[in-house]
Order: C-alpha cells, then sequence, then structure tokens
C-alpha cells in the first residue's frame, strides 16, 4: 500500500509514526512545503530569543524509515479518479491512499488598511523571525488583535522579548470566552495588568490606520484609536481547503470527514487542522494527534472510531498558569470558588459531580482535576492542595 501524505506538521507526523508501527507493508511518501522538519508551531514564538535554536522546536523522534520518502514540493492539485498528485517538480506521484494533513494558514483581517507592513499573523517559524526582524527596528507601540489563547501567548512572549508594555484587543466581553467563565477572566485580565499586558475587551477592530505604508493604529468600531506601530492578528486559522475544493470533496469550514477520516472521496481522508471533524474544525494539537492516531488505526485494518478527548486548554502567559479542563459553561452547573493571592480556581459541579474546572496561577491541582471529571465533587476536595 503506498500512503501520499500532502503536510508535514505534527498531524502528519504522529500518523506516519503510528501506521509505521502498525502496518509492515506500507510505503509512505510525504510532501511538505517548509523545508524543515516537522515543528511544533504552539511553540514558534519562544524563537523570539535570539537565543533559541529553531532546531529545539522539532519533533521528536525524528522519522528516518526506509518505508518513508519525504520531500520538500508544492502539491498543486489531486486526481481522484486517477489517484495522482501533481506536485511543483511537474511530475504526477501515484497513490493508493491519500492524507490530507496541510493544516490551515493564519487568518486575516479583511479591513481597510489590514495589509500594511506591521501588521502579522504567526504561523511559522519564518513569520516569528520576520517578526522579530521588525520589533529591532521598531520600538513603538505593540498590540495584539485577539485575546484567545494563542493571542495572549503572543501578547505575553512579545512583552517579556521588548520589555514594554503589549496591548491586547478583545472582541468578546471578556479574554477567553470559549475556555473561561467570566469572573475567572476577569482575575486572569487583573494578573496580567500586573506584568506589563494591558488588556481592553469589547474592542472591536474597525480598520488600521497608516504612515507611509506602515501601520500607526488602530481603529475600533466606537470611533477610539491605539496607537500601534506593531501589530499582531490573533484571529483564528483558515484550513488549507484548495486542493480539497478543486478535487471536488466535500469542504465546509475544513475537509468533511466522518469518524474515521474519511471525505467524501474513495481512499482519500483528512486529519489535523484542514479536518472538519464532527462540524467544527478546532486547530488544537490534541485534535490533530487524536485524528491522526484514528487514522492509523483506520489504515491498519483496526475500524476505530475518532473519539474527542476531555476538552482542555493549557496556556502560559506571563509566566502565568491558565488552564481549562471540561466545559464550564453547562447549564445549572454550581460553582464553587477557591482564591488567594496567586491563584484562583473555579470548580464546577452538577448534581454534585465534577463537570469542569479552571485553574489559574497554579497547576498543583491539574492531574486531580482531570481524573475527577464526572466524578463526585467532595471526594475531589479532599484531595485539593
Amino acid at each position: 500500500m503506498k500512503v501520499v501524505v500532502i503536510g508535514n506538521s505534527i498531524a502528519a507526523h504522529t500518523f506516519v509514526t503510528n501506521l509505521l508501527k502498525l502496518a509492515d507493508s506500507v510505503e509512505i511518501e510525504i510532501y511538505g512545503e517548509e523545508a524543515r522538519l516537522p515543528y511544533y508551531r504552539t511553540r514558534i514564538l519562544s524563537l523570539l530569543d535570539s537565543q533559541a535554536d529553531p532546531d529545539s522546536l522539532t519533533i521528536r523522534p525524528v522519522i528516518s524509515d526506509p518505508r518513508v520518502r519525504q520531500y520538500n514540493l508544492h502539491v498543486d492539485n489531486i486526481d481522484p479518479d486517477a489517484k495522482l498528485i501533481y506536485a511543483s517538480d511537474g511530475k504526477a506521484h501515484e497513490y493508493d491512499v491519500l492524507v490530507l494533513a496541510n493544516g490551515a494558514r493564519a487568518s486575516r483581517l479583511p479591513l481597510p488598511g489590514g495589509r500594511s507592513d506591521g501588521i502579522f499573523a504567526l504561523r511559522t517559524v519564518d513569520d516569528v523571525h520576520q517578526l522579530s526582524l521588525w520589533l529591532d527596528r521598531h520600538s513603538g507601540p505593540v498590540a495584539v488583535i485577539g485575546g484567545g489563547l494563542l493571542g495572549l501567548e503572543a501578547a505575553s512572549e512579545i512583552s517579556r522579548y521588548i520589555s514594554r508594555e503589549v496591548t491586547v484587543l478583545e472582541s468578546a466581553d471578556y479574554l477567553l470566552p470559549r475556555q473561561l467563565d467570566s469572573e475567572s477572566a476577569r482575575y486572569l485580565q487583573k494578573r496580567l495588568s500586573s506584568m506589563n499586558i494591558k488588556v481592553l475587551c469589547s474592542a472591536k477592530t474597525s480598520n488600521f490606520l497608516s504612515s507611509k505604508g506602515e501601520v500607526s493604529a488602530i481603529k475600533c468600531d466606537d470611533g477610539f484609536t491605539i496607537p500601534a506601530q506593531t501589530v499582531i492578528e490573533s484571529v483564528g486559522i483558515s484550513p488549507n481547503t484548495f486542493l480539497a475544493v478543486d478535487a471536488g470533496l466535500n469542504v465546509g469550514r475544513g475537509v468533511i470527514v466522518d469518524e474515521f477520516m474519511r471525505t467524501s472521496s474513495p481512499d482519500i481522508y483528512a486529519i489535523g487542522d484542514v479536518a472538519q471533524i464532527d462540524g467544527q474544525v478546532r486547530g488544537t494539537a490534541a485534535v490533530a494527534m487524536d485524528s491522526a492516531k484514528t487514522l492509523a488505526s483506520v489504515l491498519s485494518g483496526q475500524q476505530k472510531a475518532y473519539k474527542a478527548a476531555s476538552q482542555s486548554s493549557i496556556l502560559k502567559a506571563a509566566g502565568l498558569d491558565v488552564i481549562s479542563i471540561g466545559n464550564p459553561f453547562l447549564k445549572g452547573t454550581e460553582c464553587t470558588v477557591i482564591e488567594d493571592e496567586t491563584r484562583r480556581e473555579a470548580w464546577f459541579t452538577a448534581g454534585g459531580s465534577l463537570t469542569a474546572a479552571v485553574l489559574i496561577g497554579s497547576r498543583a491541582n491539574f492531574s486531580v482535576a482531570m481524573s475527577g471529571l464526572g466524578r463526585p465533587f467532595e471526594e475531589i476536595r479532599a484531595k485539593l492542595k
């Protein structure tokens, strides 16, 4: 069986690694556009530190198996009927099974002035390198649009790198609206303000102002203007569906797959950020790895359907742990709060059982929360540190 994988990030690496363990008679070709080994995109901002080595982000162990060939080539299109892909080497390459793992790109706001110099969307090692060069030459105010997980991480790393205040603009009423309850978010905002990160909520960007082609400010819907010589857009991802669209596959926000990662075309599968699973594109490393492991099992003859892991998010912003486990937004839940000078913990229960936990400032009770979902809270409370 010849398996062709388009894409070379964590989903592709996890899939190939697991398939090699499960299947003997397999030949794998990987096509990736970046001329480097697969790396952890979630850690690219650490490269703002001039002493950081890009190789430190490489996903280990590196794949070195005679059954695998890797190509630094762009795939132009797919012919599902002939089972061929056409790559930038001008050749057609055959496959028995095709895996789309070509991920997503950072979304950009389609607003006036949005292509001015000094506006960045961070997705690759090169993106961070370009930002670093820009910050070395521009000492003006910095703003991050988007107060989600990646936005806060970007604000934290940039603030540490430039040693001055960074402003975060969040369009929602509070930070991390998908992960935190409003009271926990307000606590986080207060802590961040003491760490050189200023947060403006309910701030909806309307356009960018520029001077001589370089961004100079962000204008909000209410007319308020925030000076900014550097802007980071952290407003989500857009799955790379162009190959799937051209090939006639069913596409929504991402490439639509079933519980076995199958697309609408025989012998074509999709995993990771490009895949729309259960109607959603989550864009997390956990989903990328889980979908990759599912497909490896399927192709080795084990019909194991994809099962979403418990919802959880872990962030370290300005040295502060922010952890959300489970779903804190279920109706009818009660909340028990434990708070002191260094941490806030919100424990959500329904019918006496734990449904979610939000931990800010400490991960001492992380394992208790992870293992406690669905269990009586009184049992869990006795284990809390």
